[in-house]
């Protein structure tokens, strides 16, 4: 070909100028971050290889088409870095990172291969590259994901997926850069290919052992997929987590530094009896076995899974398995055995719905109850709240039961509405219609009405309940207002003081109190006003003793916003000796409290009672941090009694009666005390929990009966 005659190639820049200008209002996609990188890595590949095999066709060489489709790159990346003109795009650095790794890499990839095919003399060159890219696209896709226990996968088109969408912050894995090194190890075979087609004299000594040497290397990269990082495999889970434990159908891997023999058998056994109880509740008869991986460290688990914090059940694997985090298990272990229990009603192979909003709302609708509003009530005050601004709930409900709908939706908002749907039809039809339209079936042929009319019926359902928690709307509204990660102003950043917090909670998990002061000091100097680690700040420090200096750092801060932080300036103005102060403050947040939150409240009474008794206070308040010293609270010196306003003690007695339900190594008392307290709690009007101690007395009974000489852990689901 001439030099100069490039054709086509004003085409090549028109596709990317077109894709950049088309992800501008997407949003995520319209910033330079990995989904992006990916999305232009998936396009250039095609157009690359598409281009370059026209370009071989009239002569061109390989160096020429290298540079025209690498230079090309340009425009894409311009693009979407001119967003940051009016979006924020506050990991910018980290987006370019992924850029410089996904297309181009991509690009090479598909020059070389057009390279290869034309010099082999393939007929319909093209139609072989669009056939061997979209393949490269979906089989080892479905290869990661289906064969093996993890939710990343890395791609030689597109780059990759590097984990869940509900983590906010991507875990990066070395494997994707030994991944992206394979990538171009492939190019360099299929050039050699190229030149042993075009070039007859590379069939001389000194061609063959090249090529057979990096064929070679290219095996070793697959053998040594698990080490390097490309796949996970469930026995490098089972290394990691050492420790098993089998109850039931149920078996349990943790690791010892995390968890004691007997913390995990009880957790094991925590989860067989949510097993059965959610098969009774879908009519299943036999579980199938179910592997719950339990995990300690985030990090550890980023780097095996792809994934930090999110909660996931992988039903499409061969055997179920359950990953979640050890301080998520109370509150997470019951939603995800939901999912494996009826992966049997969901698209072969895969063990989901095609309606992705029945997937969660299914699992939402048969947790046990939480003492807080349930679904339905704040499904209630949402539709009231929609019905005010002449808008449809119903409508909402039926997008959040497609995979667009329900993706692009707050989480909150998708889990709780498609959560109370579905436990009304739960509910009204029972289980059998649901599993025919959790296959795909039609809502006409399982319940002989269309999904219309069911959520018009669920809608008016709503407005007759026999009562809503008076604390449903605040809820709600805390709830509902988080943004999804469509709506982040910078979606995937963590800023330095956020990563310095998590790392404080993981620290005190450990019980590594001198790290977390010293990380905590650390996020307050980059962010002074930073809510959660101010707040836990001053807690230890009360904890240690440090009454004053809690007190002189609180004065000027905005405590308004943070109950919390309120309740710790409260605690320091008690122990230095304000006591009327403080029990002014402690008046205030009492009524502000939430209501479901019992043991709050009656942690706040307490602390009411013994505001003029430092010494008493300092010792309550670490037995409050301890779920042990909670069952010996009556034992303090403090007359309640006496000194708490009218109605306080009846709050302060149930948040007791439910502490030893808790705690207390007397099973069988603890089981009559709570009894008495779900009696209280509902002549009192707090339904939900009433309900929540009521479930927690079924457990308890059932461990009991089953694990009599068990030692007392604290339970699960209502929050302390």
């Amino acid at each position: 070909m001439p030099r100069g005659r490039t054709p086509g190639i004003a085409g090549c820049g028109l596709v990317y100028a077109g894709l950049g200008v088309a992800l501008w209002p997407v949003p995520v996609l319209g910033l330079l971050h990995v989904e992006s990188a990916a999305l232009v890595a998936l396009v250039a590949f095609f157009v690359a290889g598409w281009w370059a095999w026209g370009h071989f066709r009239q002569g061109g060489c390989l160096a020429d088409a290298l540079r025209q489709q690498l230079f090309l790159l340009l425009i894409p990346w311009a693009l979407l870095s001119l967003t940051v003109l009016w979006r924020p795009n506050c990991d910018y650095l980290r987006g370019l990172g992924f850029f410089l790794l996904f297309p181009p890499a991509s690009v090479v990839l598909a020059v070389a291969l057009a390279e290869a095919l034309h010099s082999a003399g393939v007929q319909h060159g093209r139609r072989w590259l669009v056939g061997i890219g979209l393949g490269l696209c979906t089989l080892p896709v479905a290869y990661d994901l289906l064969l093996h226990p993890q939710l990343y996968t890395y791609n030689h088109v597109f780059g990759g997926v590097l984990g869940p969408l509900y983590d906010e912050d991507p875990a990066l894995r070395p494997g994707l850069l030994s991944f992206r090194a394979l990538t171009l190890l492939w190019t360099l075979w299929l050039a050699l290919v190229a030149r042993f087609h075009r070039t007859p004299r590379l069939l001389r000594p000194g061609w063959w052992p090249v090529l057979s040497g990096i064929t070679l290397l290219l095996g070793v990269f697959y053998l040594l997929a698990v080490p390097l990082g490309f796949n996970t495999s469930t026995a490098a889970l089972e290394r990691a987590l050492p420790g098993r434990v089998t109850q039931g159908a149920v078996t349990l891997h943790y690791d010892p530094r995390w968890m004691t023999p007997e913390e995990a058998k009880l957790r094991a056994l925590r989860a067989a009896y949510d097993y059965k109880r959610l098969a009774r509740r879908l009519g299943i008869a036999e579980p199938e076995p179910v592997q719950v991986f339990v995990f300690g460290d985030p990090e550890q688990r980023a780097q095996l899974t792809g994934a930090r914090y999110t909660s996931v059940a992988l039903v499409w694997l061969a055997g179920p398995q359950v990953h979640l985090l050890l301080d998520r298990f109370d509150r997470s272990i019951a939603h995800e055995l939901a999912h494996v229990l009826v992966r049997g009603w969901g698209i072969p192979l895969l063990g989901i719905s095609p309606r992705i909003g029945l997937v969660e709302g299914l699992a939402v609708a048969v947790e046990p109850p939480d003492g807080r509003p349930t679904p339905h009530e704040q499904a209630a005050v949402a539709a009231t709240l929609a019905l005010d601004r002449n808008a449809s709930l119903t409508e909402q409900v039926a997008a959040l039961l497609s995979p667009r709908g329900f993706w692009t939706s707050r989480s909150a908002v998708a889990y709780t509405l498609t959560g109370s749907f579905v436990r009304y039809l739960l509910d009204r039809y029972g289980p059998a219609p649901l599993h025919r339209v959790y296959g795909g079936g039609s809502f006409r042929m399982a319940y002989g009405r269309g999904v219309d009319s069911l959520l018009a019926d669920w809608e008016r359902f709503l407005f007759r309940p026999p009562y809503v928690d008076r604390s449903a709307y605040a809820l709600m509204k805390r709830r509902f207002d988080v943004p999804s990660l469509f709506e982040r102003r910078c979606p995937h950043y963590v800023p330095a003081h956020a990563r310095l917090y998590e790392a404080v909670r993981w620290a005190l998990v450990r019980g590594d109190m001198l790290r977390a002061e010293g990380l905590l000091t650390q996020a307050l100097r980059q962010k002074p006003d930073f809510l959660p680690a101010l707040e836990r700040w001053a807690h230890l420090q009360l904890l240690r003793g440090h009454a004053d200096t809690v007190r002189a750092r609180l004065a000027g801060a905005d405590t308004t916003q943070a109950l919390r932080l309120r309740l710790h300036r409260a605690d320091a103005l008690a122990l230095t000796g304000a006591a009327d102060s403080a029990r002014a403050l402690y008046r205030t947040l009492y009524y502000a409290w939430p209501s479901y939150d019992l043991s709050g409240r009656g942690a706040l009474a307490l602390r009411y009672a013994a505001a003029a008794r430092p010494d008493s206070l300092q010792r309550l308040l670490r037995r409050l941090e301890d779920p042990q010293g909670r069952c010996k609270i009556a034992t303090l010196n403090v007359s309640w009694t006496q000194a708490l306003p009218p109605g306080w003690d009846a709050t302060l007695r149930r948040a007791v009666q439910w502490w030893r339900l808790g705690c207390v190594e007397d099973s069988l008392n603890a089981i009559a005390d709570g009894r008495a307290l779900v009696a209280s709690l509902r002549r009192a009007g707090a339904f939900n929990l009433a309900a929540c101690v009521q479930e927690t007395i079924a457990w308890r009974t059932w461990l009991h009966n089953i694990y009599p000489e068990h030692r007392s852990v604290c339970c699960a689901y209502c929050a302390w």
